[in-house]
């Protein structure tokens, strides 16, 4: 079955006013809300996977609070984004629970039409337009997995993962270069995970390794002067080395 896939990821904070502001109506909460927090970085990451299971990269793209002035010009971006791929299934981690519900609030806000594959549609027939493998992977249980622990269980190297659970917002303009890298790395991560929950769903033609290859080739080639290039280049070689050495005990 061919799939035309769209791995999001944004970041986000707490937002002194908003938060100051719902202080005020409850003053006994001690808890950050969600509904405080404002996107500042986004990325989106194109893969097509044939019917013979064949892994191509297409176009990664990624927006930042500081190129672009505001919460709002980052959402609108992303959206517009989506909406040109509106053929394409949107994949997130654990944005049912975050992404989605802060990029709502900031539609609401800003009054932004959703691209369609998260418009929200009651008794829609057909493939879900958006998946988030976080809930896939919950299956009805109580518990979630970090993308980090998925992605060690998937032999993504640890250095790859290192600084994922904790991410300041930046104020420096090199700093807001590292965490739009952060964000757009995060898609590549996920996409290695979702490659990898397609394969053992029996995903015809596709092969663990092999799409992983082409994944991180890909990103390479989109994205050389990364900050990651050269773990995610030695990820690729090690990878191609258990190929080669698999092929020359077949033959």
């Amino acid at each position: 079955m061919a799939r035309k896939l769209t791995f999001i990821d944004t970041e986000s904070w707490w937002c002194e006013q908003l938060a100051a502001d719902y202080k005020r109506l409850d003053p006994d909460c001690q808890k950050h809300r969600i509904g405080c927090r404002r996107i500042g970085v986004a990325a989106a990451f194109d893969v097509d996977i044939d019917d013979q299971g064949r892994v191509a990269v297409g176009t990664i793209g990624s927006w930042t609070e500081h190129t672009h002035f505001d919460e709002e010009a980052v959402v609108e971006n992303l959206f517009d984004h989506l909406r040109l791929r509106s053929n394409r299934v949107i994949v997130s981690y654990g944005g049912v629970n975050q992404d989605l519900r802060v990029l709502s609030l900031a539609a609401m806000e800003y009054g932004l039409r959703l691209p369609p594959q998260l418009i929200d549609t009651p008794g829609r027939r057909g493939p879900r337009p958006h998946i988030d493998l976080d809930l896939v992977l919950k299956a009805g249980g109580k518990t979630y997995h970090h993308l980090s622990e998925v992605a060690l269980r998937c032999h993504v190297p640890v250095g790859l993962l290192e600084g994922k659970t904790k991410v300041v917002k930046p104020v420096a303009p090199g700093a807001w270069e590292q965490v739009r890298a952060h964000c757009e790395l995060d898609t590549l991560i996920l996409a290695i995970a979702k490659l990898a929950w397609l394969v053992s769903q029996g995903e015809n033609g596709l092969r663990t390794q092999g799409g992983n290859l082409a994944l991180v080739a890909g990103f390479l080639r989109a994205r050389p002067d990364h900050p990651a290039a050269e773990m995610l280049a030695a990820y690729a070689a090690d990878i191609e080395a258990s190929l080669t050495s698999q092929w020359d005990e077949a033959a």
